[in-house]
């Protein structure tokens, strides 16, 4: 009967095979070849046809396949992140040399969670007379310090009570 140490030295040996044949291989340097690119066709387009109106660019793209809404968006999108330039009568000329793609613009927080900012609004007070009648405003809360979860569920807007659910989840855990 063999020893161990020498079936394990055996079996190290055969590992170590198997991790410089899979070194070898050349991973492909490109998996997925793109196949579309609408920012960086729209972006060409304008940089072989300067002076170009929106119009025009929209109805050359829209021959070669792709939506006019779409190449629209990226002109405006272009001429925001300064790579083009749009003139007063519309006409659309590069700026860079190169295409670069377009950078994201939300703002996303450090676990990659979207910004959602909950702005209240104060209710507009009802003028009722004229003058001095027009000062005279009331004053009084008409909001009820009591509340029920269905009064809350009720009059509770979507991104409010996205807002709501994440800040009970980070109390209560889940």
């Amino acid at each position: 009967m063999p020893d161990l140490k020498s079936e394990m030295s055996k079996v190290l040996e055969a590992w170590e095979q198997d991790d410089q044949q899979t070194q070898e291989k050349p991973m492909p340097k490109n998996i997925f070849q793109p196949t579309n690119n609408v920012s960086r066709e729209t972006f060409n387009y304008v940089k072989a046809n300067p002076n170009s109106t929106t119009k025009k660019v929209c109805d050359a793209l829209d021959a070669r396949g792709l939506k006019p809404s779409s190449v629209g968006s990226l002109l405006t999108q272009f001429v925001k992140q300064n790579q083009m330039s749009r003139d007063s009568e519309g006409r659309h000329k590069t700026l860079v040399p190169e295409y670069i793609p377009l950078k994201s613009t939300r703002k996303v927080r450090s676990e990659g969670k979207r910004v959602n900012k909950i702005v209240s609004t104060k209710p507009k007070t009802k003028v009722t007379g004229v003058g001095i009648a027009a000062l005279n405003v009331d004053t009084t809360n008409k909001q009820s310090t009591q509340w029920d979860a269905d009064t809350i569920i009720n009059n509770i807007g979507l991104k409010q009570a996205r807002a709501l659910y994440d800040e009970l989840k980070k109390i209560f855990g889940g």
